[in-house]
């Protein structure tokens, strides 16, 4: 009986070795993919913001006119409006009733 377990802990240790071995084989695996997937990850990083450069030079200023444009339009229906008003103020006040009674109308009806 002694030598079957004397046998059976020679066996147990060696499993154990191999698990070990095994275990730091796994270990530097894993480093390795960790290490791979973060310089990937890098890499995309920089793809995108090299991207995202590109297009903000690309259409930055395309970007800005259209905004510049807006706003002077802006201004001009502004102007137009002041304008308009005191040129006709009865039809102002007409418009602005008719807009008032139908928002008011549509409103009641829900």
């Amino acid at each position: 009986m002694r030598v079957t377990s004397h046998a059976n802990g020679k066996d147990l240790a060696k499993e154990i070795a191999a698990l070990k071995t095994q275990l730091e084989d796994l270990a530097e695996s894993m480093n390795g993919a960790g290490q791979s997937i973060v310089s990937r990850g890098e890499e995309a990083m920089e793809d995108t913001l090299k991207a995202a450069r590109e297009l903000i030079a690309k259409y930055g200023d395309t970007a800005k006119a259209i905004a510049e444009d807006t706003v002077s339009l802006k201004n001009k229906a502004a102007d137009t409006l002041v304008e308009q008003t005191e040129a006709r103020p009865l039809t102002t006040v007409a418009a602005i009733a008719g807009i008032g009674f139908l928002a008011g109308w549509l409103c009641r009806r829900q």
